[in-house]
């Protein structure tokens, strides 16, 4: 007993003696070759496939069920009797509960046959050290298991605790024993984050599901520092080999309670503008759903065109952005409107103004038709939306830099381009600009300032303090740079001036 205490360890358990006898638990583990399979035999008469006595030639009985790397282990129970061991062997079982009947039984026939060649010796550490180095032969085919579909033997050995669950039910238990134990192996187990390079156990590590390791730490600034800056896109494996997106079950272990809800909004908000149909309605803001350019507002029942954002006209053609500020202004000189109803529709035309711009400088994106405008740099854009490339110049979708290698579009526009006060001019060759042109240029955006949400640069339009991001399209003031969620509360005398001088 202390012998085999000293070999296995933690893997031996002393029970209570009965009736005088010593008894005791072993558990053996077979170290199996890395991704080992599981198959089904469904042979009518439980002959092994593929072997000689396999008079079939069908060879499609022989399902493929499953890959392991952990067998749950063979428990093998002795009851030492006082006559162990001169004149009597240990009573024993052998308890294998994902394994066939037969294959239990004539491990328990070898057991008596190792007692019978090695008659009044200790004899239970030859049984496990059979059971290590030689069973695994006995119950596997060419290092696979083969699970015979719900057969049992007629003659069965008491002493063998085998399957009694349908197969069905076997190989989940086997798969779910397989992901229990390699989770304890790799908690127990030191790994290197490949962000910080630290070494840790793997309590202080995630597994991602692209199986990428990575310590909490790195892993939780990770994904707290793009929640906070909103670019979900980049909520990604940070291998640069991998970039699998996080899914929702990693996202919430990793986050607070807080950050969790803000990236649920985020992502509701993101999902929300890639929608082709859905509008919001102008009087309470709420999401809709368009059909034919028409929606009705849910909450205040208001039935809008989902163009203009009027009163539904059926049977009429809606007006562009540009006859209906015009209307609007002929409408404030014509006659003497009430000052609320005033600041709504200047409002309205200070929106229409921006969003006229937005259409001339920008495009959309080819997959969210979300408008971007480019300031600089080459013709290969990122949407930050939904974080896909297209080229500004065809407005393609593109993967990377071929779209412009082949020869389709050029990647930087010709160098007789001369940028004036943020506008691109085209010029000759033999035209140069001097004082005096610049002088008489009047551009219509005379500066800009970057979003507070998310850092692109806008202009502001002439005097007009309320810009429209065309990046996030989210509302922010040109003064105080922070979001205006009402322009009637944020704008006023007690806040800031909606127009002031460039």
């Amino acid at each position: 007993m202390l012998a085999l205490q000293a070999i296995y360890g933690d893997d031996m358990v002393i029970l209570e003696d009965k009736a005088g006898f010593r008894s005791f638990q072993i558990f053996v583990w077979y170290p199996i070759p890395n991704g080992t399979k599981v198959f089904l035999n469904l042979h009518p008469n439980g002959t092994m496939v593929g072997t000689d006595n396999d008079e079939s030639k069908d060879g499609g009985e022989l399902i493929y069920a499953c890959s392991l790397k952990h067998l749950p282990p063979v428990v093998l129970t002795c009851l030492l009797p006082c006559s162990y061991p001169s004149a009597s062997a240990p009573y024993f079982t052998i308890s294998a509960k994902w394994l066939d009947e037969p294959k239990v039984s004539h491990l328990c026939t070898m057991f008596d046959e190792i007692w019978t060649e090695l008659p009044g010796q200790e004899v239970v550490y030859r049984w496990l050290d059979w059971l290590n180095s030689s069973s695994w032969a006995c119950i596997s085919l060419n290092d696979n298991i083969i699970l015979i579909a719900d057969k049992t033997s007629d003659v069965g050995d008491a002493r063998a605790i085998a399957r009694r669950l349908l197969v069905d039910h076997t190989i989940p238990l086997m798969q779910s024993y397989n992901e229990r134990r390699s989770h304890e192996i790799f908690l127990k187990s030191l790994h290197k984050c490949r962000i910080c390079l630290s070494e840790n156990t793997g309590r202080n590590f995630i597994k991602l599901p692209c199986h990428h390791l990575f310590c909490l730490t790195c892993m939780k600034s990770h994904c707290r520092i793009h929640v906070t800056e909103g670019s979900l896109t980049k909520l990604t494996c940070p291998d640069t080999t991998c970039c699998s997106p996080l899914p929702p079950s990693v996202l919430k272990s990793l986050l607070g309670d807080d950050c969790y809800k803000r990236w649920e909004s985020f992502a509701l908000q993101k999902l929300l503008d890639t929608m082709p149909d859905l509008v919001y309605c102008p009087r309470c803001n709420a999401a809709c759903l368009e059909d034919d350019n028409d929606a009705q507002c849910p909450e205040c029942f208001f039935t809008f065109c989902s163009l203009c954002k009027e009163r539904r006209h059926v049977g009429k053609d809606c007006v562009t952005p540009e006859e209906k500020i015009r209307i609007l202004r002929e409408k404030h000189q014509k006659y003497s409107l009430p000052e609320k109803q005033l600041l709504k529709e200047q409002r309205e035309i200070d929106e229409l103004i921006s969003v006229c711009e937005a259409l001339r400088d920008s495009k959309q994106c080819p997959s969210c038709k979300m408008a971007i405008s480019k300031t600089e740099g080459c013709n290969k854009m990122i949407c930050r939306n939904c974080g896909k490339f297209f080229c500004y110049r065809c407005n393609q979708a593109i993967r990377g830099y071929e779209h412009f290698w082949d020869g389709n579009c050029v990647l930087f526009e010709h160098q007789n381009q001369v940028q004036i006060y943020g506008r691109l001019e085209e010029s000759d060759d033999e035209e140069h600009f001097d004082d005096e042109d610049l002088e008489e240029t009047e551009p219509e955006l005379v500066w800009g300032c970057p979003c507070p949400v998310c850092g692109r640069w806008n202009g502001k339009l002439d005097t007009n303090n309320h810009i429209l991001c065309m990046g996030c399209r989210g509302h922010y003031c040109a003064l105080c740079r922070r979001r205006v969620m009402k322009s009637s509360e944020h704008y006023g005398p007690r806040g800031c001036q909606q127009h002031t001088d460039p």
